[in-house]
């Protein structure tokens, strides 16, 4: 399963340990399998996969059959990595949630691009498929909460419970887990509530469907027979689902956040017309970009006081 939820990048990521910098291709694919045990994948594919991505960390080195790891820490990761710590048990964040919590905390300008924030090349950040980030160290902990909800007889639990759940009940609370009940067979989740559903393995994609047997309705679990399903279906997939759940405040956030971007590069443009303005002695265009600069960063001032209480 977790050969089908994270990306390529990030699956090479998992099987790096601190320190290491380069790795044979043969041992890669070795710990690929351990890491991905009882799941048919094609790990060279992964392997390339992840060497071709865009801005990838992960290059050949003096030859085909040796990886290089290329890490590139930057201040601004260091500051992504205090949020998702803070975060409750299982709370992968979307790019724009990160960029959100950074430019509230002032740690970024607002027109700063998330690929310069430098989490591809961090060890300690994964990205799922669907785009979301957390941290590389998470334990997955899906197998274990099956285990416990079916061994205690339990077919629902209420959404709002989930955290008290890994928190309490099972223990996690000194520790972050990772629980992804979405991309789970075994689970189905909606706004208010988490369901078992059957006993089927992880691993294989699976589409829940309604059909009439001896005159009443039955669900039944029906196997993906695509188990070579690429990753950009399985990401197209996924976002669907991250975007189902974007709000209105969401939109009205994103809005937001576009009139501060657009702001703030018009306060960034007028720095470079004052200096052309004063090496003419335009002192009636100088005094006209003042007063447009004063009411510039008014609204830029409490539009970020609005943002802040949104997010």
């Amino acid at each position: 399963m977790i050969g089908q939820i994270f990306t390529p990048i990030s699956l090479m990521k998992k099987v790096f340990r601190l320190g290491e910098r380069s790795l044979a291709r043969e041992e890669i694919s070795h710990r690929l399998e351990i890491l991905n045990s009882g799941n048919s994948l094609d790990f060279e594919q992964i392997i390339q996969a992840a060497l071709d991505e865009a801005n990838s960390p992960f290059q050949e080195g003096s030859s085909k059959a040796i990886i290089e790891f290329q890490q590139k820490p930057s201040p601004v990761a260091e500051a992504v990595s205090q949020i998702l710590n803070k975060m409750d048990t299982g709370a992968p964040m979307t790019e724009e949630q990160l960029l959100r919590r950074l430019r509230s905390k002032n740690k970024i300008s607002w027109s700063l691009a998330f690929e310069r924030i430098g989490l591809l090349a961090d060890h300690r950040f994964s990205q799922l498929v669907d785009g979301r980030w957390l941290l590389t160290n998470w334990e997955f902990v899906n197998d274990e909460v099956y285990h416990y909800l079916t061994e205690h007889e339990t077919t629902q639990v209420p959404r709002r419970e989930i955290a008290q759940l890994l928190d309490v009940k099972m223990g996690y609370r000194k520790k972050k887990c990772l629980f992804l009940p979405e991309y789970d067979q075994r689970f189905q989740i909606d706004q208010t509530s988490l369901a078992v559903l059957s006993k089927a393995p992880v691993g294989n994609a699976s589409e829940e469907t309604r059909r009439e047997e001896d005159g009443g309705e039955t669900l039944q679990t029906q196997a993906n027979a695509k188990e070579d399903k690429s990753f950009m279906e399985v990401a197209a997939a996924m976002s669907q689902v991250v975007e189902a759940k974007k709000t209105i405040v969401d939109e009205v956030v994103d809005d937001l956040m576009g009139a501060l971007i657009k702001l703030e590069q018009r306060s960034n443009e007028m720095k470079d017309e004052v200096v052309g303005h004063f090496s003419s002695n335009n002192l009636e265009a100088i005094k006209g970009l003042m007063s447009e600069k004063e009411k510039n960063e008014t609204v830029l001032s409490k539009l970020k006081e609005i943002v802040d209480e949104l997010t």
